[in-house]
């Protein structure tokens, strides 16, 4: 093999895998995110506010965005300072969120619930996809 083939292939190993990792969450940014649900007619609330995030009981939630459509597609994102303040809020949601895995496939809905870096979100595979 050439030396500019090898590279070419090295590169896309490295970013194939990327791109798709990077595709499969929503925006990390919440107005981002709200924006891309409007645009595919999503009815969606942002909650931003710290003076009504603090008594949500979550150590540093910086946002909330939830959206659902016509065609039973929702998500809802929790967006945290931090990924330290994320993941603790993740094991505090984990029996929650497999309760709620449980409950949508008996409704014929795949439900997605992960946590990624500062958010966590918990939504419909469409609407996941959406909110990117």
């Amino acid at each position: 093999m050439t030396r500019n083939f090898k590279r070419f292939l090295l590169l896309a190993l490295v970013l194939v895998p990327m791109f798709f990792l990077a595709s499969c969450k929503p925006n990390a940014n919440p107005e981002k995110a709200a924006d891309a649900l409007e645009d595919k007619d999503y009815a969606v609330t942002l909650i931003d506010d710290e003076d009504m995030l603090k008594y949500s009981g979550m150590d540093g939630l910086k946002a909330v965005l939830t959206a659902f459509n016509e065609d039973d597609e929702a998500i809802m994102i929790y967006y945290f300072d931090s990924a330290k303040d994320a993941k603790e809020a993740w094991e505090d949601f984990e029996d929650d969120i497999e309760e709620m895995k449980e409950e949508a496939e008996e409704a014929d809905k795949k439900v997605v619930a992960k946590r990624s870096g500062k958010m966590i979100y918990v939504g419909t595979k469409q609407a996941v996809k959406d909110a990117r």
